[in-house]
């Protein structure tokens, strides 16, 4: 399916994360499902069984054939569709990570925390509510 015929890259300035990402998660499947599915789950690992021990090893870039090739394209295009997908600010935070799900991971943590972040986050939304309360002398409006 040719990209251009999808609407408007969906592109995170820092802000709205859980928008973003919820937009992204389906442009992605919309373009390729097999990209979103190496951001979700990680590259397949090109591998080679060695026929004399019969264990497998990954297989080194210069042994690839024409489908090995195929496969490493898949993470690349991801990684690609991530790259154009932040702003300029967010590029040098991904730039170092070699593979796209590196890069989707990199961004959920840092814009969503990990669970414990996440738990310690409604706990303190839980409290602040539990102690919100309008004084006796404070009228509606101003409150």
């Amino acid at each position: 399916m040719d990209s251009s015929k999808h609407s408007k890259i969906p592109v995170f300035t820092g802000e709205n994360f859980g928008w973003w990402k919820l937009k992204m998660k389906h442009y992605i499947k919309s373009i390729d499902y097999q990209c979103w599915k190496i951001i979700e789950d990680g590259p397949l690992a090109i591998e080679e069984t060695d026929i004399l021990t019969g264990f497998t090893k990954v297989k080194a870039e210069k042994d690839y054939n024409e489908d090995d090739f195929k496969v490493a394209e898949k993470n690349s295009k991801a990684m690609s569709i991530l790259q154009r997908c932040v702003g300029e600010a967010e590029v040098s935070r991904i730039s170092g990570c070699p593979t796209a799900k590196q890069i989707w991971d990199s961004l959920v943590l840092v814009y969503e925390g990990t669970s414990q972040v996440r738990k310690h986050r409604i706990d303190l939304l839980m409290q602040q509510y539990e102690i919100f309360h309008m004084s006796k002398d404070v009228s509606i409006n101003s409150f």
